[in-house]
C-alpha cells in the first residue's frame, strides 16, 4: 500500500503528528498495511508509530528491529493490544498540548541570546553536549530547523520540530546537564514559535504524565491538553532495545 493511500487514513491531527510526518517526509518504513492498520518505524529517530492494530508479529519486529529503539507510540484506545504485543515494554500516557484560546505566554527574544545552528557547529562547537545529545541534533539540524540558547556565548540549550506535518509541529526541547531551569528552554521554544509560526504551523507539546517539569513548563507557556497517546518504552529486560527517552 503506497504512503499516499495510507495518509488517507491519518488525520491531520495531534494525536497522529509522528505518524503523519513519517508518512509525508518519506523517512518512515511502513510494515505490515493492511485494513486494521499498519507501522510504520523511523529507523534513524528509533522511532515506531501504531495505527489501528496492525499483526502483533509487524509490531514486535517493527520494534525489535531498531537497534536504538526509544519509544513506541499509538492511540490510547489501542494500548492493551500494543501492550500484548511488546511484552517487557513499559507504557506511558502522554498528554498533547496546543495553544490555549489566549494564545501563548512566550518571551520576546534576540539574536543575542538564541540564533540557528547548524551541522557543522553540531559537529565542532557544541561544549557540554553529550554524545547522545548531540546525536538527536545531528538527525534534527538535517530535519529542521534548531534553535539554540547560548550561555556565555556558548549553545547548550535547544528547541526543533521533531515531526511536522501540513499544519502542526511537535516542540522538541533539550538542555545539556548543568544549564537547566534557567530560562533557557523557554527562551529556544519562543524563538522556533516565531519560525514555525511564518510557516504557519501551530506548535504541538507532548509530556509524559512523569515529567511533570515539562507538564508544568507547557501549561506556563500557555499550552493547554487536547488528547494523549501511549508511549511504550523498552524495559531493562529487553536486551535486543536500547532504552531512550521520548522527546
Amino acid at each position: 500500500m503506497r504512503d499516499t493511500e495510507l495518509l488517507r487514513r491519518v488525520p491531520n491531527t495531534p494525536r497522529w503528528l509522528e505518524t503523519r510526518s513519517l508518512l509525508l517526509s518519506g523517512s518512515g518504513e511502513v510494515s505490515g498495511a493492511s485494513g486494521d492498520g499498519f507501522v510504520v518505524a523511523d529507523a534513524e529517530d528509533g522511532l515506531v508509530c501504531i495505527f489501528g492494530e496492525p499483526a502483533a508479529g509487524d509490531i514486535r519486529e517493527a520494534a525489535l528491529g531498531l537497534s536504538g529503539a526509544r519509544a513506541v507510540l499509538c492511540a490510547p484506545e489501542n494500548r492493551g493490544y500494543v501492550a500484548e504485543a511488546l511484552p517487557g515494554y513499559e507504557v506511558v500516557r502522554a498528554v498533547l498540548h496546543l495553544p490555549g484560546d489566549d494564545g501563548l505566554r512566550v518571551p520576546e527574544t534576540s539574536g543575542d541570546t538564541v540564533r540557528l545552528i547548524g551541522d557543522r557547529e553540531v559537529e565542532e562547537s557544541l561544549q557540554g553536549v553529550s554524545e547522545e545529545l548531540r546525536r538527536e541534533l545531528r538527525i534534527a539540524v538535517r530535519r529542521s530547523p534548531v534553535a539554540a540558547a547560548t550561555f556565555e556565548g556558548a549553545p547548550v540549550s535547544f528547541c526543533y520540530a521533531a515531526a511536522r506535518t501540513e499544519t502542526l509541529w511537535d516542540v522538541s526541547i533539550a538542555t545539556a546537564e548543568g544549564f537547566r531551569r534557567l530560562g533557557l528552554a523557554t527562551a529556544c521554544v519562543s524563538y522556533m514559535v516565531g519560525i514555525m509560526e511564518r510557516e504557519g504551523l501551530i506548535p504541538v507539546w507532548g509530556a509524559e504524565e512523569p515529567n511533570a517539569a515539562s507538564l508544568a513548563l507547557a501549561a506556563r507557556l500557555g499550552f493547554v491538553p487536547v488528547d494523549e497517546a501511549a508511549v511504550f518504552h523498552p524495559g531493562a529486560g529487553d536486551t535486543d532495545t536500547a532504552p531512550g527517552a521520548v522527546r
